[in-house]
C-alpha cells in the first residue's frame, strides 16, 4: 500500500521527537490531521485531492519546525545538534573512563594504592571528563556557529510533496553523522599533532604518565591517513548538510572505501604499528578483518551503483538463495 502525505508527514515529524513522547504526539497528530481532512472534504488517499492535503500540511508547517514545539528548551546547545553533542560526549567519557580503570588496575598489581595516589588519580580522572566536555561543547559551537548544523525555521516555501518516503535508503541519520564528523576530527588532530597520546597511561606519586605505542614505521604513514579522513570528513559535511545521499555522494563512498582499503593493506604489508609484538599482531589481526569487512563493503557499494542505487542483497538473502 503507497503512503500518503500524511504518512508520511506524521513519519518525519516523529523523526524528529523524543522517543519518550514520539507515540503520543504522532497519534494526536494524526487524529488532528484525519479531522482537519474531513472538516475539508479531503481524501489523503485520492489523487485528485493531492493538491487540498499539501495545503493542509503546509499550514501546519516543516516537520521538524512543528516538532520543535514538543522539544524541552537547552541553553548552549541546540535541540537541532544536542542528541549528538550527547552521544559525542558520552563516547569521550566512556572511553577516558576505560582509560583510568585499565591505569588502576595497573596500580592495583603493583600495589601501591596511597592516599596521595588515590588524590592525584581522582583529579586526573575529574579533569579529564570536564577537558573532554569543553572540547565536545567548542567543537559543536563551532559547527553551529559555521551554520553545518541549523536550527529548524518556518520556511513558507516548503512543499509536502516533497517529503522523503517512509523507507527512504538515502535519507541519513543527522545524529550518527554529526558523531562521525566530530571523530573524524579529533582522530586527524590527534595523529597530526599528539600521537604520542596514544599509549599505555600509568599513574605514579607524580601522577599519570603516558608511554607512546605507536611505533615510527606506521607515523610514517600518518599523511596519507590525514588525505583519507579529509576526505572522509568533506564527505560527511556535504551528506549532513543535504540530508540524503545521492549518486555523486555514494560514488565519492565507494572511491573513499577503495582508497582505505589500499592504505590499510599497504600498512599492515609493510609497517611495525605498535612497539609490543603481542599489541601489534592482535592489532594487525584487528585491521585484517576490518580489511575484509571493507572489501565487502565496497563490492556491496559497487553493485548497488550498477544497478542504480538499488541496494546489494544482504548476506542472509545471498545463503538463503544459494539453499533454494
Amino acid at each position: 500500500m503507497t503512503d500518503t502525505l500524511i504518512d508520511r508527514y506524521v513519519h518525519e515529524v516523529g523523526m524528529h521527537l523524543p522517543a519518550k513522547t514520539r507515540a503520543d504526539v504522532v497519534l494526536e497528530l494524526r487524529s488532528t490531521l484525519q479531522d482537519a481532512l474531513a472538516e475539508r472534504g479531503l481524501d489523503a488517499s485520492k489523487p485528485e485531492d493531492a493538491e487540498g492535503v499539501a495545503a493542509l500540511l503546509r499550514e501546519f508547517g516543516e516537520p521538524e519546525h512543528f516538532a520543535s514545539r514538543y522539544q524541552p528548551e537547552r541553553f548552549l546547545i541546540s535541540p537541532a545538534a544536542f542528541p549528538a553533542f550527547r552521544l559525542s560526549y558520552g563516547i569521550a567519557a566512556i572511553v577516558v573512563t576505560i582509560v583510568h580503570l585499565i591505569g588502576l588496575a595497573l596500580q592495583i598489581n603493583r600495589g601501591g594504592l596511597s592516599f596521595e595516589w588515590w588524590g592525584s588519580f581522582m583529579a586526573n580522572y575529574v579533569d579529564n571528563m570536564l577537558l573532554n566536555l569543553g572540547v565536545v561543547t567548542f567543537v559543536f559551537y563551532l559547527l553551529e556557529g559555521f551554520k553545518v548544523i541549523k536550527p529548524a525555521k518556518p520556511d513558507a516555501s516548503w512543499d509536502p510533496r516533497k517529503l522523503p518516503a517512509i523507507k527512504d535508503a538515502d535519507r541519513i541519520n543527522r545524529t550518527e553523522e554529526l558523531v562521525g564528523i566530530i571523530f573524524t576530527i579529533a582522530a586527524l588532530l590527534v595523529f597530526n599533532f599528539a600521537p604520542e597520546w596514544i599509549g599505555i597511561i600509568t599513574w605514579d606519586e607524580g601522577g599519570p604518565r603516558v608511554f607512546p605505542m605507536l611505533a615510527e614505521g606506521f607515523l610514517a604513514y600518518v599523511p596519507w591517513l590525514t588525505a583519507l579522513w579529509l576526505g572522509e570528513l568533506a564527505l560527511k559535511l556535504l551528506v549532513y548538510r543535504r540530508g540524503r545521499w545521492n549518486r555523486i555522494l555514494r560514488i565519492g563512498e565507494f572511491v573513499l572505501q577503495l582508497a582505505s582499503i589500499f592504505v590499510v593493506y599497504t600498512i599492515l604489508q609493510t609497517a611495525e604499528i605498535i612497539h609490543i609484538p603481542i599489541v601489534n599482531g592482535l592489532v594487525k589481526f584487528g585491521l585484517s578483518v576490518a580489511v575484509a569487512v571493507m572489501v565487502v563493503e565496497a563490492a556491496q557499494q559497487l553493485y548497488a551503483l550498477l544497478r542504480g542505487g538499488r541496494p546489494a542483497p544482504s548476506l542472509e538473502r545471498i545463503i538463503e538463495r544459494i539453499g533454494k
